[in-house]
């Protein structure tokens, strides 16, 4: 499992449009108890997001409130 929640990381480095991918990534970290892991993944993804007000919303939506869902 954690070798392919790797390979998601590293797919997101070179696809880091991709909105689900990043929701599954926080969701995988979450389940591995990688809470740390989550948090970095949520905040670079909003990152990324943060000039595409749709797609933060809809990543917002989705995370769990320990993540400090974010507008």
């Amino acid at each position: 499992i954690d070798g392919m929640v790797s390979g998601l990381a590293e797919r997101l480095e070179d696809e880091p449009q991709d909105q689900p991918g990043w929701h599954r990534l926080i969701r995988a970290y979450l389940v591995l108890g990688r809470i740390a892991e989550a948090q970095e993944a949520a905040q670079k993804a909003r990152s990324i997001f943060a000039q595409q007000p749709d797609k933060l919303a809809a990543l917002n939506s989705q995370l769990p409130p320990q993540l400090g869902a974010q507008e």
